[in-house]
């Protein structure tokens, strides 16, 4: 009986209230994106960043701004970390049970592809950022992030096999 007394109450509430209540009870988290850069010669980016913990390696990434497409925030973080353009940006996985993040992970090239490379660090967050072969990749480096990084090698090790076989 309170349950229906409670439905008849929500199905006379505007769009907006429904909106804002289901905002008010429900759990709150940032959204996060990381990528699996790839250069030419198949190689990961991988960075130490000023904020996390000490001497670990990490993808680039970062927290998505409010009504930001996934693929742009992941395209501007590692620009703005960097100053590397990426592209063909593909969803990999999606990190989750932490307390306040949700976390999204792609895989992208660098672009446009066959262009020096050159690494410009936004030194306010970014202590180092380095390209390492996916076999010799550092031991101090998130596990989670190891797991993406052979992840994403596997499925475009197949994707290249299904294209050249």
């Amino acid at each position: 009986m309170v349950l229906d007394a409670l439905f008849q109450i929500w199905r006379r509430m505007s769009g907006y209230y429904q909106w804002w209540f289901l905002w008010l009870v429900s759990s709150k988290v940032m959204l996060c994106v990381a990528g699996v850069v790839i250069d030419d010669r198949g190689q990961v980016l991988l960075q130490r960043h000023r904020h996390w913990v000490k001497d670990v390696w990490g993808l680039p990434g970062g927290i998505v701004h409010r009504g930001e497409v996934l693929e742009k925030a992941l395209a501007r973080e590692v620009f703005e970390e960097t100053g590397l353009a990426i592209s063909d940006i593909e969803f990999v996985r999606l990190g989750s049970g932490h307390k306040l993040r949700l976390e999204v992970y792609y895989r992208a090239r660098l672009a446009p592809a066959g262009q020096p490379l050159q690494i410009r660090l936004q030194t306010q967050e970014v202590l180092e950022a380095r390209f390492f072969p996916t076999n010799q990749l550092p031991s101090n480096i998130f596990s989670l992030q190891r797991e993406v990084i052979q992840q994403s090698v596997v499925n475009l090790q197949k994707a290249g096999s299904m294209v050249n076989g």
